[in-house]
C-alpha cells in the first residue's frame, strides 16, 4: 500500500484583518414620510470586527419554558417624588440578571433595583445606576424635530430616535416566572402550512429565503444595524442564523426590503424578490399602509404579490407577517387598521401560506408594558428585544417541536467527538491545538457500512450543512453510518487536512464494534474541495502501525471505497485556483503540485471510486473527474464516472434531478460492489 511522507511546510500566514468601516446609513423620507433614519457609527480599521454571539436561548420563543431572556424596560421617573419604575411581562419568581442594553454593566439587586416575587414591577432606589427618564424626556416641542411626530394629546411631539437613542435609555432583564398559557396568541408549528420548506430544512438541504418589507424588515434600530453594542442583527439576520443552527444546513436570507415602502410598492419589485430563487418568501408590510389604506386594498395588494411571485417561482411558499403595533400616541397611525390587516392576511392562508401574527403578540405586550419599553425609535420600530420576538415567531412556523420531527425514526442523536485527544500533528513531528472533530450520525437500522463525509468550501471554509450533516441524514435513511469530518483548514499546510482525514478513517475502524460498523466497509466521500481531500485520502494512505501504543494508530488509513461529487482533483492546469492557493500556498513547488494532483497518484492499490460531475461546472471543470477516471480505468481500479448534463457546481443548489441522480447511482454502485445491501433509495 502506498505511503506518503508526513512532511509539512510551516503554515503560510495569511491575514485579512482590515475591517470594514461602518459607513453612515442615511435613509431618506419616502412617500409616507414614516421612516427617516440615520446611523453614523464607525470602527477603527485596526479594531476587531464586532460580532453578536448566537445563543439558542436568546431565540427560544419567549412563551416557552419559564425564563425570559433580555426583556427590555425603560424606567420612568416621577419628577416630583424621584421614584422610578417599570413593568415586565410576567410575575417574577427570580431575577437572574439586570444589565444595561449594551451588556457591559450588570446591576446589583438591592443597590440598583428592588422587586418582589409574584409581581411585575421593578423599582429603582435612590442613587441607582440604572438609567431612568421623566415623561417630558420623551417629548419634544412641536416643530423642533426634523420629522413631525405630533403626539395625540396635542402636547408637542414624540421624541424620535433615529439611531439607538431608545436602546441606550433602556435596560435588559432576565428572570424566571410561572408557566404561562398564550395558546390563543402565539404561533404554532403546522407542517402542512409550509411543507416543502420544512422538509428541505429537515433534510438539511440549502434553503433560500427572501424577506421583503418596510424599514422594520430592513433592520432599522437593531443594534447591529446601527453598528453599536451588542451588535445584534435585525430579525432577518437572526432568522438566518437560527435556522442554520437549528437544522445544521445552509440557509441564505436575501433582504431587499426598503424603508418607507408599502404593499403597493412591492408589486413593482417582484423581480428583486424572485431573483434569489426563493423557497420561502416572507412578506412583511402594514406599518406604512396603516396611514390610511383599507384592509380590503391591503389584502388585494398582498394577494397580487403572491400571485406574481408564483408566476415566476411556482414552488415558493410564503409567510405573511401581521405587523407589530406602532405607538398609539402618534397621530399619523390609524391603530384600528392593524387587527383588520391581520384578519385580511389570515384569510389568504392555505397550504403553502402561513401567518406570523406579530399584531396579536404586540397587542398583549402593550397590555402589560408601555410602548417605550419595546420601541426602537419611539414610534414604529422594534428594539433588539422586539427583533428577537419577530425571529422567534417566524422560526416557530418552521422549526418542528422535538417530538414531531421524524429524524428519530432513522437516526440516533448525533455524537460529536474530537479528532485528536491532545495535540494535532502538522508534520515534521510538530503539533498544534485543534478543534477538528467528527460527528457520528448512526442509523437506527444500520447495515454495517460507514462513510466519512468531507464538506467542501475551497479549503477556506466548510459547508457542513448541505455537504455534511444533510448528507449524513440521507445516508442514515439508507442504513449507512454518516461521519461528518470537520477538518482543519490548511492555510498553505497541505498535509494538515489529510492527517485529519486519515485519523477519521482510523477512528471509525477503531470504534467499529461500538458503532455497529464493519471495519472492512468504511468509505470516504467528498464534495468540491472536500472531494480533493477524499481523493487524496484514497491515493495517499498507509496500513497502520501494528506496534503503536494507541489502538487507533494500528488501523489502516486506506478507505474501502471513495465517492466524489464535483471534486477538485488536480492541482495542475484545470484546478480550482482558490483551493490550490489555500492548500499549497502562493508559490508551490512542482513536486508538491505533483503529489497533490491525485489523478497522478493512482495505483493498483487505490480503492474503488465513484465520481459525479456536471459538464457545465465552471468553478471546478469536469476535466478534474475525467482525468482521474481515465487513470482509474488505466490502473484497472473498479470505478464509475457519472457525467451529468447540467447542474453546475453544487448541482442546482443541492436539489433536483441532477442531485438525485448521483445519490441513486452511487447507492446502486455500492450495492453492486457488495458494500451495502441492494435496496430502494430513500431520498
Amino acid at each position: 500500500m502506498k505511503r506518503h511522507p508526513l512532511i509539512s511546510k510551516r503554515p503560510l500566514i495569511q491575514s485579512n484583518s482590515t475591517n470594514e468601516i461602518v459607513k453612515k446609513l442615511i435613509i431618506n423620507v419616502l412617500s409616507t414620510g414614516f421612516f427617516i433614519l440615520s446611523s453614523a457609527a464607525t470602527l477603527s480599521a485596526t479594531d476587531p470586527k464586532p460580532e453578536w454571539k448566537y445563543e439558542a436561548k436568546l431565540l427560544k420563543p419567549f412563551w416557552q419554558g419559564d425564563t425570559i431572556e433580555g426583556e427590555s424596560l425603560l424606567f420612568i421617573r416621577d419628577p416630583k417624588t424621584g421614584e422610578a419604575n417599570a413593568s415586565v411581562l410576567f410575575p417574577m419568581k427570580k431575577v437572574l440578571k439586570i444589565s444595561n442594553s449594551t451588556g457591559d454593566i450588570t446591576y446589583e439587586e438591592g443597590k440598583d433595583y428592588l422587586w418582589n416575587p409574584g409581581q411585575r414591577e421593578i423599582r429603582l432606589p435612590k442613587n441607582s445606576r440604572i438609567n431612568s427618564q421623566t415623561p417630558d424626556d420623551l417629548r419634544r416641542p412641536a416643530g423642533t424635530q426634523k420629522y413631525k411626530l405630533t403626539h395625540r394629546d396635542g402636547n408637542g411631539e414624540i421624541f424620535f430616535g433615529g439611531k439607538l437613542e431608545y436602546h441606550n435609555m433602556q435596560t435588559c432583564i432576565t428572570y424566571t416566572h410561572d408557566p404561562i398559557d398564550w395558546k390563543g396568541i402565539v404561533p404554532h408549528f403546522n407542517e402542512k402550512a409550509l411543507s416543502r420548506t420544512i422538509q428541505k430544512l429537515r433534510d438539511r438541504q440549502p434553503v433560500s429565503i427572501v424577506v421583503i418589507g418596510d424599514s422594520i424588515s430592513a433592520g432599522c434600530n437593531a443594534s447591529g444595524w446601527a453598528g453599536e453594542a451588542p451588535f445584534q442583527p435585525s430579525y432577518p439576520g437572526l432568522l438566518e442564523k437560527n435556522l442554520s443552527e437549528q437544522f445544521q444546513t445552509k440557509v441564505r436570507v436575501t433582504n431587499p426590503s426598503v424603508s418607507g415602502k408599502d404593499t403597493r410598492w412591492v408589486l413593482s419589485a417582484i423581480d428583486k424578490v424572485v431573483e434569489p430563487d426563493p423557497d420561502l418568501v416572507i412578506i412583511a408590510f402594514g406599518m406604512n399602509d396603516s396611514a390610511g389604506r383599507s384592509a380590503k386594498d391591503y389584502q388585494s395588494n398582498t394577494k397580487a404579490v403572491i400571485e406574481k411571485i408564483r408566476e415566476k417561482r411556482p414552488q415558493a411558499e410564503f409567510i405573511l407577517v401581521a405587523s407589530m403595533l406602532g405607538n398609539k400616541d402618534w397621530i399619523r397611525l390609524k391603530h384600528e387598521l392593524f387587527p383588520q390587516y391581520r384578519e385580511a392576511l389570515a384569510e389568504l392562508c392555505q397550504p403553502g401560506i402561513a401567518l406570523a401574527d406579530m399584531t396579536s403578540i404586540w397587542t398583549e405586550f402593550l397590555k402589560r408594558k408601555q410602548d417605550w419599553d419595546l420601541t426602537g425609535n419611539g414610534v414604529n420600530h422594534p428594539n433588539d428585544f422586539g427583533h428577537r420576538v419577530y425571529a422567534q415567531v417566524i422560526s416557530t412556523l418552521l422549526v418542528p417541536p422535538e417530538s414531531s420531527t421524524p429524524e428519530t425514526k432513522t437516526s440516533h442523536q448525533p455524537k460529536a467527538i474530537p479528532l485528536w485527544k491532545d495535540r494535532a500533528p502538522i508534520g515534521n513531528d510538530q503539533f498544534e491545538k485543534s478543534g477538528a472533530k467528527i460527528t457520528v450520525h448512526q442509523p437506527v437500522n444500520g447495515n454495517g457500512a460507514a462513510i466519512i463525509i468531507c464538506p467542501g468550501g475551497g479549503y477556506g471554509g466548510l459547508v457542513t450543512g448541505a455537504e455534511g450533516h444533510g448528507i449524513a441524514k440521507w445516508l442514515n435513511r439508507q442504513g449507512i453510518t454518516g461521519v461528518v469530518l470537520e477538518y482543519r483548514l490548511p492555510a498553505g499546510r497541505p498535509f494538515v487536512p489529510l492527517l485529519d482525514a486519515q485519523q477519521a478513517i482510523r477512528m471509525v475502524r477503531a470504534n467499529a464494534k461500538n458503532w455497529n460498523i464493519d471495519p472492512a466497509r468504511v468509505g470516504i466521500m467528498g464534495f468540491s474541495a472536500g472531494g480533493h481531500l477524499a481523493s487524496t485520502a484514497g491515493t495517499h494512505f498507509d496500513s497502520g502501525n501494528p506496534q503503536a501504543a494507541q489502538l487507533v494508530d494500528r488501523e489502516s488509513s486506506r478507505p474501502d471505497f471513495v465517492i466524489l461529487v464535483y471534486p477538485v482533483v488536480t492541482m495542475g492546469e484545470h484546478t480550482h485556483k482558490g483551493s490550490r492557493k489555500n492548500l499549497l500556498g502562493l508559490d508551490p513547488s512542482p513536486q508538491l503540485i505533483e503529489l497533490f494532483s491525485n489523478e497522478r497518484q493512482v495505483t493498483a492499490q487505490t480503492p474503488p471510486m465513484f465520481l459525479a460531475h456536471a459538464l457545465d461546472d465552471k468553478p471546478v471543470p469536469p476535466k478534474n473527474s475525467q482525468m482521474l477516471f481515465q487513470m482509474l480505468q488505466t490502473k484497472k481500479v473498479p470505478s464509475k464516472y457519472l457525467e451529468l448534463p447540467s447542474g453546475g457546481h453544487g448541482l442546482n443548489g443541492y436539489k433536483g434531478p441532477m442531485w438525485d441522480a448521483w445519490q441513486t447511482q452511487s447507492l446502486d454502485w455500492l450495492a453492486k460492489l457488495k458494500f451495502i445491501p441492494t435496496q430502494k433509495s430513500q431520498n
